[in-house]
């Protein structure tokens, strides 16, 4: 299975910390092997997953804003799988960007924006459950306070998957004024390449230059009889996308680590 990484962004909830540096070198902590703690930036936490998983090669999906990135990891040191990089252009949305990798993934892929990571046993429930069940998707839910603010998806079936609940999704949504229910997603998930076609469709239908969300490649997926499933986290994922998500990772990582 591959990797693919989304980066560059605008990082507009994140000013005024993203004029100076982007989201995912943003610093968190982590220990060493005697319990020290030590920081380091927050893509280092998605790239150690995503080796762990043995997801080779990623495909980094980079911006104009994503110099500092590509600096950073051509001076850290070698990575244990192959890197390659997809340059964003156009800058139109998540969804636009993930179509653009399908010119370097060749299969079955974990998809992951630069400012979410999951514990290392979810990704892998993730990953077996996709491997085991053969959908076209796999998506990580979490149930919120306020769906409203979310993608959330509307479930259709319930089941159980190594001691994590799962669901059938019958459609998704993107911060709904009328959530279909409580479950919001991750902006992480595993993909059949089938995926592409749907977001090429969506693609083919909008104005030029208008942004393409993933969620409308996903919920067109469904449409055309795709079979998109849904992992329930035990906890919600890290992420640094707002100010106080941010301050939260801090906690976390200084506390317990991530």
């Amino acid at each position: 299975m591959e990797g693919v990484i989304i980066t560059g962004g605008k990082g507009t909830r994140m000013r005024s910390i993203t004029y100076v540096l982007p989201k995912p070198l943003l610093p968190l902590f982590s220990f060493n092997s005697d319990g020290r703690r030590y920081v380091k930036p927050f893509i280092d936490f998605i790239l150690e997953r995503f080796e762990a998983l043995g997801l080779d090669p990623v495909t980094l999906v980079f911006s104009r804003n994503s110099s500092l990135i590509i600096d950073y990891l051509g001076s850290r040191g070698p990575l244990r799988l192959r890197l390659r990089l997809v340059l964003d252009a156009e800058m139109r949305g998540y969804g636009n960007a993930a179509l653009l990798a399908r010119s370097s993934v060749t299969g079955p892929f974990v998809l992951n924006a630069d400012d979410n990571i999951l514990p290392l046993e979810d990704y892998r429930a993730g990953v077996e459950l996709f491997e085991a069940e053969g959908p076209d998707a796999v998506l990580f839910v979490h149930r919120v306070e306020d769906p409203t603010r979310y993608g959330v998806i509307a479930p259709s079936s319930q089941g159980e998957f190594r001691g994590y609940r799962t669901y059938g999704v019958r459609g998704v949504v993107e911060k709904p004024s009328e959530p279909p229910s409580d479950l919001a997603m991750a902006a992480i998930y595993v993909m059949s390449p089938r995926v592409f076609k749907a977001l090429e469709e969506v693609k083919a239908l909008k104005g030029e230059g208008e942004e393409i969300e993933l969620v409308e490649g996903l919920q067109r997926l469904i449409e055309e009889g795709g079979n998109v499933m849904a992992l329930e986290l035990r906890r919600r994922w890290v992420s640094v996308g707002r100010p106080e998500d941010y301050l939260e990772a801090i906690r976390l990582s200084y506390e317990v680590g991530l």
